[in-house]
């Protein structure tokens, strides 16, 4: 609809699994190579997870593509099935026919296929999308198929590809003997700030646009803020964005139209229609004479007297709520799960179990604290925890500077993928105190953000707000084999100073601390 106003070559933004439309993260490229090097070396079974929208089924069609014809492979996406129907479906894939209903009978139909693909220097590839619906035990049968191999190699290769749920499922008991063969685990990471800038570019110089050329710096700044790094997200609203921009005859999409479309997709618009529905009419013979029940009913239900009640309810209630928002704190009972002692960042869950009061209500452990000191909570690790879990559950959102924070009050954890049950843990309260830091010389720096890349870290050097600054990247050691890269951005002669700067960068979305500020304005 809007392709040829906007000068597109075809729709940018469509949902659909295009890998041609495929960008790579470093994530993404490990992950994709990952799969390749599995199935190449007969390495039996990969596990590669990533959240809603990441692109995980982009990549297996990708992958797909990449296969050569010595790999014979078999896609799997409908899950919620036994492992006998399962089995059916990949001799189906296979154009085998099907002999037999037992489960022996399947296991010995595909074992004498795989031999032959043996003969021919073939292998099977079965490759398994939404795994994480899988039941438990169609999985544990899947195990089973690790038994087909000669002495040297596996004459099948699974790929499990699934939602973060599929490793706490695999984590449980009842899949320990599986877990133990899974020769190759990845997890794809959301988008950093610098990489969603990116993935926006190349998908629009491949209709022939540019990112300056349609959108403002402010409406892309909002756009990566309200995505937090996933691309499906990203798509979604940019979709609706050029249909808004479109219906307004604007060429450009501003800040205006991302908040737009950010309110529609969080259901907060309550705008009458500006149109009247059109009344059918009806013939003599079928008109009803007097109003009918329904009609009685309908006007009953929207009486005066019943609204009024109605609306006095809702009041009521957000009157309550407001009330217990501000006289208690907010507790919440951990997620627990049959997670090992020593939690794994990358294999585990990282969706939010918090509500939007979580942050209002953060706990310090001394109110009276000076502006120039920070707020902190300590907690103790229990079931389930890990770094990414918590900056979740604390501050709704997880990036590289919040855990970098959480690791600059938590000096003793070297590694951020790992940290143990019953260990204490400061949590800082995030503020923008928080961002500035005293400097030898008595002047002031800005913490402005921590990312994954040094080309992502670049993107400050030309920063307006900055002009007469140094801006410095630091490296950051966060694992033992990891390096992420701190902002600092001064001299500043002032906290005061400090404050100003940090104020506007905020309100411009350029600072991934207060990210969540930008879903809930």
């Amino acid at each position: 609809m809007y392709t040829e106003f906007y000068g597109f070559s075809e729709n940018p933004f469509h949902v659909t699994p295009d890998p041609r439309f495929l960008y790579l993260t470093s994530s993404h490229r490990e992950a994709l190579a990952s799969m390749i090097y599995g199935i190449k070396e007969r390495k039996g079974f990969i596990s590669i997870t990533g959240e809603v929208g990441i692109g995980k089924t982009t990549l297996i069609h990708t992958l797909l593509n990449t296969l050569n014809e010595s790999v014979k492979a078999v896609f799997i996406f409908h899950t919620s099935t036994t492992f006998e129907q399962l089995m059916e479906n990949i001799l189906l894939e296979l154009d085998l026919p099907v002999g037999g209903e037992s489960k022996a009978a399947l296991l010995h139909q595909l074992n004498e296929y795989l031999i032959q693909l043996l003969s021919g220097g073939e292998t099977l590839a079965i490759i398994i999308d939404e795994a994480q619906n899988l039941p438990t035990e169609a999985m544990e049968e899947l195990r089973m198929l690790s038994n087909l191999e000669t002495s040297t190699s596996k004459l099948v290769q699974i790929v499990f590809v699934g939602q973060p749920e599929l490793e706490v499922k695999l984590n449980s008991d009842h899949l320990r003997q599986l877990k133990q063969r899974i020769g190759i685990r990845r997890h794809i990471m959301p988008l950093s700030l610098e990489e969603s800038r990116q993935y926006i570019e190349h998908r629009l110089n491949l209709v022939g646009s540019n990112s300056s050329k349609v959108f403002t710096p402010d409406a892309i700044s909002m756009i990566i803020g309200y995505a937090q790094g996933i691309p499906r997200t990203i798509n979604i609203v940019c979709d609706n964005a050029f249909l808004i921009g479109y219906g307004a005859s604007k060429k450009k999409i501003d800040a205006q139209i991302i908040k737009e479309v950010v309110s529609d997709m969080n259901g907060l618009r309550e705008e009458k229609p500006n149109y009247q529905v059109p009344v059918p009419s009806v013939s003599p013979r079928h008109a009803v004479v007097g109003p009918s029940l329904y009609q009685k009913v309908i006007t009953a239900i929207f009486s005066p007297a019943v609204l009024f009640f109605f609306f006095l309810g809702i009041f009521g209630f957000f009157l309550l709520g407001f009330l217990q928002k501000n006289t208690t704190y907010f507790t919440d009972k951990m997620y627990m799960n049959n997670f090992p002692s020593v939690k794994h960042a990358a294999f585990t869950e990282i969706r939010p179990r918090m509500t939007n009061t979580a942050q209002s209500n953060f706990l310090s452990t001394n109110p009276s604290l000076d502006s120039g000191e920070k707020k902190m909570q300590t907690i103790h690790v229990t079931e389930g925890d890990y770094i990414m879990y918590l900056t979740k559950k604390y501050y709704q959102i997880s990036n590289e500077t919040l855990i970098d924070f959480l690791l600059e009050a938590n000096p003793e954890i070297t590694d951020f993928n790992l940290i143990k049950i019953n260990q204490k843990i400061k949590i800082p309260e995030v503020t923008e105190e928080l961002l500035i830091m005293n400097s030898s010389d008595n002047t002031f720096k800005i913490h402005v953000g921590t990312f994954a890349t040094p080309e992502a870290a670049k993107q400050f050097a030309n920063e307006p707000a900055f002009t007469g600054k140094k801006v410095d990247t630091i490296p950051r050691k966060v694992s033992k084999n990891e390096m992420w890269y701190r902002v600092l951005v001064g001299n500043f002669r002032s906290r005061e100073e400090c404050r100003q700067v940090i104020s506007t960068l905020k309100k411009r979305g350029l600072l991934p601390v207060f990210m969540n500020s930008i879903k809930s304005s």
